[in-house]
């Protein structure tokens, strides 16, 4: 059975790279930002790891990982930021220690990245 992978991103083109480097191997449900994210969850759907953007309309990745970590039911998920933010902004402003992923970056690479958290569960 595949392992489930929930995408918060906002951006189309980011959305169909994502879909296309990753459906291969597992099971994605996708939306464009957190609250989407957050709904879908509550419905009783569970994730093996999500990958969240930063900036998004109606509930950022910020807002939508301290909800996550405030949650017993998602707490325990793993989450990978993605961002073209600075790193070291990022890390003051969010609250738990998640992996971190730079837009700018090679996209081939977080497979790799994915791949390992994935095999962390």
């Amino acid at each position: 059975m595949k392992k489930s992978i929930l995408i918060l991103e906002d951006d189309s083109a980011t959305r169909f790279l994502l879909t296309h480097y990753l459906s291969t191997e597992y099971d994605l449900s996708i939306y464009e930002n957190g609250l989407e994210g957050l709904a879908w969850l509550e419905k009783g759907n569970n994730a093996d790891l999500i990958i969240t953007d930063l900036e998004m309309p109606k509930m950022d990745g910020f807002q939508f990982i301290a909800r996550a970590r405030n949650d017993d039911r998602f707490r325990d998920i793993p989450i990978l930021v993605t961002s073209s933010l600075d790193e070291a902004q990022v890390r003051k402003k969010i609250k738990c220690d998640c992996p971190y992923f730079q837009k700018s970056v090679e996209l081939s690479s977080l497979k790799s990245i994915v791949s390992r958290m994935l095999n962390e569960v």
